[in-house]
């Protein structure tokens, strides 16, 4: 018997909303579903099968190891992503995903049988493709950024890119739950941890973000984050 849960999920789909019903039920018999805390670990080699995500709810952080051991954070993931082996040259054993909501669901399929359900559905195979492409301008935008953008600019534009993904607006002004720590902006935008917090108290000190509590933070105007050599 299926889950409902899944069919309702998939249905709606932005990569799954042409397919019929009968094709729905047979994305959920291959498909499965799987709850995480916060802070818990996806590793995308835990077997040898390869797997394919989609996030159904909350927001996770793609990660790696440098050759260190320190976390590096490729990308913040929210609802309706894909991740893990989203092509065939993907090598994804060094990377993981790592809950930062309090909850997260996804759905998730075996690379080779979502694959087969992509050479029978042109539209979706097109739709996916698309959203790999993304995904890849996505990587080299942010790599061109760390090579051509000073500390100041990268932390600003993480702002901005999270407030677009994670806020409300509410009575004109920009709410959202701020899951990073300091530490984890930091790997994100390849700086240290105290340049970050020493930009984040100059932000707050202009009035441009509002802190209440340790998560909660209000924009009150989205537009004043944006350095002039940024537009």
């Amino acid at each position: 018997m299926k889950d409902e849960s899944t069919y309702w999920f998939l249905k709606n789909h932005k990569l799954f909303e042409q397919l019929t019903s009968a094709e729905i039920d047979q994305l959920c018999i291959i498909s499965n579903m799987k709850n995480a805390s916060k802070n818990s670990v996806i590793y995308f080699s835990e077997t040898e099968t390869k797997k394919i995500f989609i996030l159904k709810l909350g927001t996770i952080k793609i990660c790696r190891e440098d050759s260190n051991g320190k976390e590096i954070i490729s990308e913040i993931l929210t609802e309706g992503d894909i991740f893990g082996y989203i092509n065939n040259t993907t090598e994804n054993k060094t990377e993981y995903a790592k809950v930062l909501s309090d909850d997260a669901k996804f759905c998730f399929f075996e690379q080779l049988n979502f694959f087969r359900i992509l050479k029978n559905n042109p539209d979706i195979s097109i739709k996916y493709a698309d959203s790999v492409s993304e995904k890849l301008l996505s990587f080299r935008q942010k790599y061109e950024d760390l090579i051509f953008k000073d500390v100041d600019t990268r932390v600003l534009e993480f702002f901005i890119r999270y407030a677009k993904n994670h806020a409300k607006n509410v009575s004109g002004k920009l709410e959202m739950d701020m899951m990073l720590t300091h530490q984890e902006i930091a790997d994100y935008t390849a700086s240290s941890r105290q340049s970050v917090t020493s930009i984040i108290n100059r932000l707050v000190e202009d009035g441009k973000i509002v802190y209440e509590g340790r998560k909660k933070v209000i924009i009150p105007d989205l537009n004043k984050l944006y350095l002039p050599k940024c537009l």
